[in-house]
This record gives C-alpha cells, sequence and structure tokens, in this order.
C-alpha cells in the first residue's frame, strides 16, 4: 500500500463525511432505489463530498496501475510475460444456443453442454407445466 493508496482511502472517508453532515444537516437528502443509492442537493457539502469521492477513486486507479508496472531489478526494463488464454461461452437465446470459443475443442464442448441445458429445461418444463 503506497501513498496514494493512503491518500485516495482519505479522500473517500473525507467524501463521505461530507455526505454524511450534509444528510444529518438536511442539506443533502440520501436514498436507495433497489440497490443502488443517491444522492441528491443543491449544496456545497455535497458537491465537496462528490470532489472528494471522484478523486479518491482517480487516485485509487492512478496507484494500481502505477503498482502493476512490472520492472527488471538490473536494467529497469519492463518484463514481458506471454500468456494465453482459452476460454469460450454459451448464449443461450430463448431455446436457440449462441456457442463461441477461442478454441474449436472448447466449442464442442459448449454445444454439448447447450444441448444438454436445452434438453434439461425441456423436461423441466414439459413435467411442470
Amino acid at each position: 500500500m503506497n501513498r496514494f493508496h493512503v491518500l485516495s482511502l482519505f479522500c473517500l472517508f473525507a467524501g463521505i463525511i461530507c455526505f454524511g453532515y450534509g444528510i444529518f444537516s438536511g442539506d443533502v437528502s440520501a436514498g436507495v432505489i433497489i440497490i443502488f443509492p443517491f444522492v441528491a442537493s443543491s449544496g456545497f457539502l455535497a458537491f465537496l463530498g462528490f470532489l472528494f469521492i471522484i478523486y479518491s477513486i482517480i487516485l485509487f486507479m492512478y496507484a494500481s496501475a502505477r503498482n502493476n508496472i512490472n520492472y527488471n531489478e538490473l536494467d529497469q526494463e519492463p518484463v514481458k510475460k506471454k500468456t494465453t488464454v482459452k476460454g469460450g461461452g454459451v448464449v443461450l437465446v430463448g431455446p436457440i444456443p449462441i456457442v463461441f470459443g477461442s478454441n474449436w475443442k472448447i466449442a464442442a464442448f459448449l454445444m454439448v453442454l447447450a444441448i444438454i441445458i436445452i434438453i434439461i429445461l425441456t423436461f423441466i418444463m414439459l413435467r411442470f407445466y
């Protein structure tokens, strides 16, 4: 944890304190719609809290990006790693499967899996309806 992470946490807590003080003083109204919190105000405390929280997010992203740069200790050049990722997915649009994959073996496995899922769901639907 470097100094940017600490400053980011400080700004986050300062923003939360500004919002909290604004809520208790009546300048800021807050609530939750489904799972999304919201804040409504035209006062200075809400603006200051918003600025603190945005600044903390920017600082945290900068600190994380700065920590992820790997340098070789001898010549200070970036270390490059060669990695390969294989994957795929299935999107069921009604009874129609859309299969994609980076490898034909993965795509074939996912096609079989999609057919099995469709058959199981068909039997479940016929059983209960």
